[in-house]
């Protein structure tokens, strides 16, 4: 009804404002001023900066139910798509409330809380500075890792960590202090299939050397992390998690007793990481050791199969795998 009356008043002035007629007795009409404020935001839209704090507000508020706290963080992810408002994160001062509601106990918030942070620092070096200002990896880790968090909880915490980590060195180095390696290779073996996936991705990313830098030696540049990412591998023993998820898939879903079948997804994914990381060792007197090299005799043998050819691995890295397998 409020709403009725708004649109009524909408009409009256907007015919108030028609061209005056040749009238003596014409009075002019009321000024714009007098009109109810909501009846102004039906006409120009509240600004965007409103609207988030409205939303967080709202999301914030655990007398609201939980569908409205959902639906107000969705219409924040969406505000925040624009880079203009991603960065209005830190001015409004709403960085500490979200990643707060990435904590909460009601996991459709918590995983839309982080949705909200990823989408924020995705391509986004200004949103990703002030993310980095309030320590979150804890958080963000936490989320991956816990045993209270469901898939789709991490499958949202590695969307986050995909749009903090990827062409950030800082990023990597505070990842790295707060001891986020270790549960990123846990998610290698994660019972939620697209956790795996996403993890086997970003990993591959990070050890991808920048191809903006104009030298293949600046692993100084605040882009550079892939020399980090191989440190990392090195200490964690990540690569023979990789090459083994290839030879031994581990079941996924519910019932971890069944016979594993590989996920063709997955295992390009993984063998782009395991091809990408042996490509950075030319030059490099580095054994990947026995148990990595019997794996990729294993995946050598796969070549001319229905599952290697789904790899799309060129000639080239194929050869790669050889040299390194010997």
């Amino acid at each position: 009804m409020a709403s009725m009356a708004k649109m009524r008043d909408l009409l009256a002035w907007s015919t108030e404002h028609q061209p005056a007629p040749d009238d003596p007795n014409y009075v002019p009409p009321r000024p714009l001023e007098e009109l109810d404020p909501g009846l102004i935001d039906m006409i120009l839209g509240k600004p965007d900066a409103v609207r988030m704090r409205d939303a967080m507000a709202i999301a914030a508020d655990e007398s609201k139910s939980e569908d409205d706290r959902v639906t107000a963080l969705d219409d924040m992810e969406l505000l925040i798509e624009s880079l203009d408002n991603a960065n209005d994160l830190e001015v409004l001062k709403l960085w500490e409330p979200i990643l707060n509601l990435a904590t909460s106990t009601i996991p459709a918030i918590s995983a839309q809380a982080l949705w909200v942070v990823g989408t924020a620092v995705q391509n986004n070096p200004k949103s990703q500075a002030a993310f980095l200002k309030h320590e979150p990896f804890p958080t963000i880790i936490n989320a991956l890792s816990s045993e209270k968090s469901t898939n789709e909880i991490r499958a949202k915490a590695l969307y986050v960590l995909s749009g903090a980590l990827r062409h950030n060195r800082e990023a990597v180095v505070k990842f790295t202090e707060a001891k986020g390696w270790k549960a990123l290779k846990a998610a290698l073996e994660d019972p939620h299939i697209t956790v795996r996936r996403k993890a086997a991705f970003l990993l591959n990313a990070l050890l991808l050397p920048d191809s903006t830098l104009s030298s293949p030696d600046s692993t100084t540049s605040p882009l550079q992390t892939s020399d980090l990412t191989r440190s990392a591998i090195d200490t964690h023993n990540i690569l023979s998690s990789l090459t083994s998820s290839i030879v031994n898939p581990k079941p996924f879903g519910r019932n971890t007793t069944t016979t594993a079948e590989p996920d063709a997804d997955y295992e390009e994914k993984a063998v782009r990481g395991v091809v990408t990381y042996l490509e950075g060792m030319k030059g490099s007197q580095t054994d990947v050791g026995e148990g990595v090299k019997k794996d990729l005799r294993v995946l050598l043998g796969m070549k001319e199969t229905e599952r290697g050819k789904e790899w799309g691995l060129e000639e080239e890295e194929w050869d790669v795998l050889q040299r390194h397998a010997e």
